[in-house]
């Protein structure tokens, strides 16, 4: 970056950095938390069951995880910039056929495209380009990041909720599908690749990622990030139905989830900001801890009472183990190695897309979506132990690093 005065380096990064984050606002708002606002409008107007309808999460969250290392390979290939921008196209194509959809079977095939540029547009590349372009700063700036994504599921299911009420199901998806291409043209404008000396890079090979895959950390932050999406894709496609079930009408349920989606903002910056004082291990065990007393309490919410307090503590707990379980990852591998290894955490992390279709079968068996809370809550919480009981690393992979594969990989097997 020497070669571009410093004017004009605060500049790119900061475009870069509203564009990224522009980004994750919307395919938060659009896709994950706010999806079951929808499908609970076209569930009954095109006579879907319950799990059926909500099986298509499983197709949006297994698209998202298995096409995950993909981001990694173009980014290598093209940069950054080309890859986020193939995202928003595939967005735009997957909203459109979601507006068209009269059978399951399209619709599928619509939350397929949109899980696939979920992946292209969300937090692999922006992850990589946040690193880049502000090194040191960077698990606050990640934190940020990660906040105004969050702002987006926060608004989203009211949104979503006010449109499909305006203009229906179909309106919804159309707009979605606008607003996709219009965030590709920003993205397409405004981001530049971080241009980093060759000691900060590191030249990183395929077999050294997957082996380092098969480390500690890597594996729990990988289980951290599958139980906390499938708490999230859970809830946000069952939530409506649980709490309609539970006497609420559907907009005040869309508020629920609404607000934990805002305290959830708000934890994910100071999330960041927390991991530059303590232990990164530590705030995404506190995170795990309160996601599993938080939907715990979300199965027996008869209350409005006991409905904020469950969307408050788990809204806490989603913030501060999402944004920190990143840093774990950056912490102990570095921002190269740790941005390719979250691509493989994300295609881990695709189990979660089974949640909501189990949940659904649940309900349709049993007549209640309890059970399920139940369950997440017990495994958050006992997940949060050996998560604790990480080391921290000897010298923080964000800091700027002359490593080569063979310290990586020993550095893997230290921990």
């Amino acid at each position: 970056m020497t070669s571009i005065p410093a004017q004009d380096q605060r500049l790119l990064k900061w475009l870069m950095f509203s564009a990224v984050s522009l980004a994750f606002f919307f395919l938060n708002m659009a896709t994950f938390t706010s999806l079951g606002v929808v499908l609970f409008t076209m569930e009954a107007e095109l006579h879907w069951s319950v799990a059926w309808a909500v099986f298509s999460f499983t197709f949006l969250g297994f698209a998202c995880g298995l096409s995950s290392p993909l981001p990694g390979m173009t980014m290598r290939a093209w940069g950054a910039r080309p890859t986020v921008c193939v995202g928003a196209g595939l967005l735009a194509i997957g909203f459109y056929l979601a507006s068209i959809s009269h059978s399951l079977l399209l619709f599928y095939i619509a939350m397929t495209l949109l899980g696939i540029g979920y992946s292209f547009a969300g937090n692999v590349p922006s992850v990589y380009l946040i690193a880049g372009w502000f090194q040191r700063r960077a698990p606050r700036m990640i934190g940020a990041y990660m906040m105004l994504g969050a702002a987006g599921a926060a608004v989203g299911p009211f949104i979503v909720e006010r449109i499909v009420a305006q203009g229906g199901w179909r309106g919804h998806w159309n707009a979605m599908a606008w607003a996709s291409i219009a965030i590709g043209l920003f993205c397409f404008a405004v981001i530049r690749e971080a241009r980093v000396s060759k000691t900060q890079t590191e030249p990183i090979r395929h077999r050294h990622v997957w082996r380092t895959a098969r480390s500690r950390p890597f594996i729990l932050v990988a289980l951290v990030m599958s139980g906390t999406m499938a708490c999230v894709t859970t809830n946000a496609a069952i939530g409506p139905n649980h709490l309609v079930k539970l006497g609420d009408n559907l907009e005040q349920a869309a508020l629920v989830l609404s607000f934990i989606g805002a305290v959830a903002t708000v934890l994910k910056a100071a999330s960041g900001w927390l991991c530059e004082l303590i232990k990164s291990t530590t705030v995404t065990a506190a995170g795990l801890v309160m996601q599993g007393v938080g939907v715990f309490i979300f199965a027996i919410a008869h209350s409005d009472f006991l409905q904020y307090l469950s969307a408050l503590v788990f809204g806490v707990g989603w913030g501060l183990a999402y944004v920190a379980a990143t840093v774990v990852l950056l912490d102990h591998f570095g921002r190269d190695m740790g941005s390719q290894l979250l691509s493989i955490v994300w295609f881990f992390v695709s189990v979660a897309g089974l949640g909501p279709f189990a949940a659904g079968w649940i309900a349709d068996t049993y007549g209640t979506f309890a059970p399920v809370y139940v369950i997440y809550a017990i495994f958050m919480v006992l997940l949060a132990v050996p998560v604790l009981s990480l080391p921290r690393p000897a010298q923080s992979g964000l800091a700027p690093s002359r490593s080569n594969d063979a310290s990586l990989t020993a550095r893997a097997k230290a921990v």
